[in-house]
C-alpha cells in the first residue's frame, strides 16, 4: 500500500499540535502508471507499423511477379513477408491496450452472469480438469458496468487461474461475489494452484510481462485500465502455494 503523509504544526492556545494527514494513493499511481504504458504504447506501435508495412507491401508486389523471382531471392523473400506477417499480428495485439472502448453502463444481475463466465471457461477449464464454483451472496447482487467489458475481465482471470491449477487433480476455481462493509461490490476469483511467486507478482500489471511460453502479456494490464475505467480496481489480494486470489472491486 502506498500512503501519501504530511505533516504540520499548529499552536492553539499556546499549546503545539501536529497534525498528521494519511491518504491511500494507490489508484492515483495505479491511473498514472496506466497513461505512461498508454502513451509508450502508442508511440511504440505507430512507429514499429511504419517501418513493417512497407517492407511487408514490397514483399508482396515483389512475389506477385510470376517468374521473375525464383530460387533463393524468392525463399527470402517469402521469409522476410512471413516475419513482417507475423510483427504486425504482434503489434495488433499491443494495441487492444489502448483501443477499449468507452464503458456502456448498466445494472445487471451478478449470478447469471458469473454463470455465462463460466460456461464460457469452460473450454479452459475442462482441459485442465478444472472445477468451477460460484457463490453470490445475496442472490441478486446487482452490479452497474458494461458486461461485455468486465466479462473480458473475468473471463481472463478464469483461463489463468485455470492454467495455474494445470496438472492438479482437485484443481478447483471458486469465484465469490459480494457486497463489502463500505457497500462496494467485489468479486474474488480463487484457485489452489501452486500460488504466484513474489519476484513475479510485482510484474503481473506490467504489459508485456508473462510467464507463458505463448503468453502476450496483456491480459491483465488490459483487465486493470478496464476497471479503472469504470472506476473500480483489481488487485492480487493474495497467493500462497494452494490459494491465490484476485478482486475485482466496483466503486
Amino acid at each position: 500500500v502506498y500512503l501519501a503523509v504530511n505533516a504540520s504544526e499548529i499552536t492553539i492556545r499556546e499549546k503545539k499540535l501536529r497534525i498528521l494527514a494519511i491518504n491511500d494513493i494507490n489508484n492515483e499511481l495505479d491511473e498514472r502508471e496506466t497513461e505512461s504504458w498508454i502513451r509508450l504504447i502508442r508511440v511504440l506501435t505507430h512507429e514499429i507499423m511504419n517501418s513493417i508495412t512497407p517492407i511487408t507491401s514490397l514483399s508482396d508486389t515483389l512475389l506477385g511477379m510470376e517468374n521473375k523471382v525464383e530460387g533463393e531471392v524468392r525463399e527470402g523473400l517469402e521469409a522476410i513477408n512471413s516475419t513482417g506477417r507475423s510483427l504486425i499480428r504482434f503489434v495488433e495485439a499491443y494495441r487492444k491496450v489502448t483501443r477499449i472502448p468507452t464503458p456502456r453502463l448498466t445494472s445487471f444481475y451478478v449470478k447469471p452472469f458469473l454463470e455465462r463466465m463460466a460456461k464460457l471457461a469452460e473450454p479452459y477449464t475442462r482441459k485442465e480438469n478444472a472445477s468451477v464454483r460460484l457463490r453470490v451472496t445475496p442472490s441478486d447482487l446487482l452490479v452497474y458496468a458494461d458486461e461485455d467489458l468486465i466479462g473480458q475481465v473475468v473471463l481472463n482471470l478464469l483461463k489463468n487461474a485455470a492454467h495455474a491449477v494445470a496438472g492438479k487433480p482437485d484443481g478447483e476455481i471458486v469465484v465469490t461475489a459480494y457486497c463489502t462493509e463500505t457497500e462496494q461490490v467485489a468479486v474474488d476469483v480463487t484457485d489452489n494452484g501452486c500460488g504466484i511467486p513474489a519476484d513475479v507478482a510485482v510484474n503481473i500489471f506490467v504489459p508485456f510481462f508473462t510467464t507463458k511460453p505463448n503468453g502476450s502479456g496483456i491480459g491483465l494490464s488490459v483487465s486493470r485500465q478496464i476497471m479503472r475505467m469504470h472506476n473500480g480496481s483489481i488487485m492480487l489480494k493474495h497467493s500462497l502455494a494452494g490459494k491465490t486470489t484476485f478482486m475485482l472491486l466496483f466503486n
